[in-house]
């Protein structure tokens, strides 16, 4: 395998140079539990495969569950080096990070994620938008890798299916996908997931948007059992693998690497595991006692209308911000998309692949 031949190739290197690598011993954050797919699939993975291949150089502690900092305590946690690396949710820096989340903001409006999408605002952030790069840089992190859910649905505790059935419902909704439950005539609540399931229970929420695998990920089916698919938007982008930037710079070059690679293994298992926990969770959801709804065609034909207006405002609002390139930046990640999409289409499900078209076109360019 590349990837093993890869780190036969980092031992080497590494032993001829341990005298001058430092020995680091890492303090990971990460808001999400162990198993849910950004965690198990992207932050582990990218932890495991740094300390594997850094000749015993790189060890690392995971503080997972948001038992160290909160998601919104994430990035004062970054910029203040508390921690040495964390899982970040962009979209709850707005200002912090505004470029970036306009780079992220299609969320509401696409229909499908996974790997290239992951790959793609990973490339963009780190080569295409210097702007965001600084952004990152400026609160002391260094955005090294994405994520990408599935398309969303609206995850219940009482059926649903009509617009009339949605009229006013609660629903947890992160950042700009309060623009889509307002569109569908819900009542966005903005609460974080690890607040969801107590929302739901205490009836502070009717509904929350995110992949069907959350009913099993984050015990939600326990609560909203009831799923209409009207897989309609995505969250990407995080970072969900990053450094602060005072722990980058004494890095060398075989211990950048290492993280590169577990970076780019992390992006491409955590995407996956987005769609088959997916399709886990729907071909068992009889036994599971899981009710999943198709939305009737006047719901279909409302969602719609939806992506011109929002784009609209997604650009207007840049631009009143004094973003003033903001179709450059929105048509730009456009263009990146694309090109992973492709890129995609020819490696498949080989990880070897993937993960060296990253290298190439990615970290290499730093």
């Amino acid at each position: 395998m590349k990837i093993v031949r890869a780190m036969s190739l980092l031992a080497s290197v590494a032993i001829a140079t341990t005298a001058q690598a430092e020995n680091i011993d890492l303090a990971y954050a990460a808001y999400g539990p162990p198993t849910s797919s950004n965690v198990e699939f992207g932050v582990i993975p990218f932890l495991e495969t740094a300390k594997e291949m850094s000749n015993g150089t790189i060890n690392y502690t995971l503080h997972s569950g948001g038992s160290l900092l909160s998601a919104k305590a994430m990035l004062g946690g970054m910029t203040d080096g508390l921690v040495d690396g964390g899982q970040l949710l962009a979209v709850y820096f707005p200002s912090e990070l505004p470029v970036s989340n306009l780079a992220m903001g299609l969320a509401p409006i696409l229909r499908s994620g996974g790997p290239a999408l992951a790959a793609a605002i990973t490339e963009y952030v780190l080569l295409d938008c210097p702007e965001c790069k600084a952004e990152f840089a400026e609160h002391n992190t260094v955005f090294l890798g994405a994520y990408s859910t599935t398309a969303y649905s609206l995850l219940c505790s009482k059926p649903v299916a009509t617009l009339d059935d949605l009229a006013g419902k609660k629903v947890r909704v992160p950042g700009d996908f309060a623009y889509l439950a307002s569109h569908l005539g819900m009542t966005p609540v903005n609460m974080s997931i690890g607040e969801t399931y107590e929302g739901l229970q205490r009836g502070a929420l009717d509904c929350s948007l995110g992949p069907v695998g959350w009913l099993e990920q984050f015990s939600l089916g326990e609560v909203a059992p009831y799923a209409l698919d009207i897989s309609y938007g995505v969250s990407y982008g995080g970072p969900i693998i990053s450094l602060t930037q005072s722990l980058w710079d004494r890095l060398d070059d075989t211990q950048k690497t290492a993280f590169e690679t577990g970076a780019a293994i992390g992006v491409f298992r955590a995407a996956n595991a987005y769609i088959k926990t997916d399709q886990d969770v729907l071909a068992s959801a009889g036994d599971k006692g899981y009710t999943v709804t198709e939305p009737s065609a006047p719901l279909v034909e409302k969602l719609g209308g939806f992506d011109a207006a929002f784009k609209e405002i997604l650009l207007d609002r840049a631009k009143k911000g004094g973003i003033e390139n903001a179709d450059e930046i929105v048509s730009g990640f456009e263009k990146t998309l694309a090109k992973w999409e492709t890129i995609v289409g020819e490696v498949g499900d080989d990880e070897d692949a993937f993960v060296d078209r990253m290298m190439n076109e990615i970290y290499s360019k730093m």
